[in-house]
C-alpha cells in the first residue's frame, strides 16, 4: 500500500493536497514552483506520521562543511568548505574536479534553471554566507530574493532556491564566545 500526498520540495515531508505552503517548513507548494504530487512506499514513511524525515545525517556533516538535501533526491550531499564553494553546473570537462566547485548537473540543474556559476557559499566566523553570482534565474534564501553579488548570512537549516531547484542546507553551528 502506498501513502499518497503532496510532498514539500525542500523538506520532503507530506502535506495534504489542498495546502499551498508546507506546514512543516513554510516552503511554497504551488504547482508553478516545481512541487510534485508523488506516491511513496509505506515503508519509507514514518509509521506514526506518514511523513518522510529529512535525510541529512547531522553526524556526517564535516565540521567545516555543509550537508545539502536537494528536493526530490534521496541521498544528501556532504561537502567540506575550506574558504568558499561555488555551486552550479559544469561548463566544460574538468570544471567540477576542483574542491571549490559543486556541480549539480546530475541533479537536473539545467532544466531547473541553475546557472553555470549560480552561487558561492563562503565560511564566516559565525557560520556561512551565500552570494548570488548574477544568476539568470535568481536565488532565494528562505523567502527573500537575493540581490546579486551581495553576501547574505544564513542560519543552519536554511532553504536555498536556485532557479527552481530547492535545497535544505545544514551545518554545525559555531559556538558563540561568552
Amino acid at each position: 500500500m502506498n501513502a499518497s500526498g503532496k510532498f514539500c520540495p525542500v523538506c520532503g515531508k507530506e502535506n495534504i493536497a489542498m495546502v499551498s505552503v508546507c506546514v512543516h517548513c513554510g516552503a511554497e507548494l504551488d504547482e508553478d514552483t516545481a512541487t510534485r504530487v508523488m506516491s511513496t512506499p509505506e515503508k519509507l514513511a514514518s509509521s506514526q506520521t506518514g511523513l518522510i524525515e529529512s535525510s541529512i545525517d547531522v553526524s556526517l556533516i564535516p565540521e567545516d562543511g555543509i550537508g545539502i538535501h536537494i528536493a526530490g533526491e534521496f541521498k544528501p550531499m556532504y561537502v567540506k568548505i575550506n574558504k568558499e564553494l561555488t555551486i552550479g553546473r559544469a561548463t566544460e570537462a574538468g570544471w567540477a574536479d576542483s574542491e571549490t566547485i559543486l556541480d549539480l548537473s546530475d541533479q537536473n540543474a539545467t532544466s531547473l534553471g541553475v546557472s553555470r556559476q549560480h552561487v558561492t557559499i563562503r565560511r564566516t566566523g559565525t557560520g556561512f554566507e551565500v552570494i548570488d553570482l548574477s544568476s539568470r534565474n535568481g536565488t532565494w534564501l528562505n523567502a527573500e530574493r537575493l540581490i546579486p553579488n551581495k553576501p547574505y548570512p544564513f542560519p543552519n537549516g536554511s532553504q536555498l532556491r536556485m532557479g527552481q531547484m530547492r535545497l535544505l542546507i545544514m551545518y554545525h553551528p559555531v559556538p558563540k564566545d561568552i
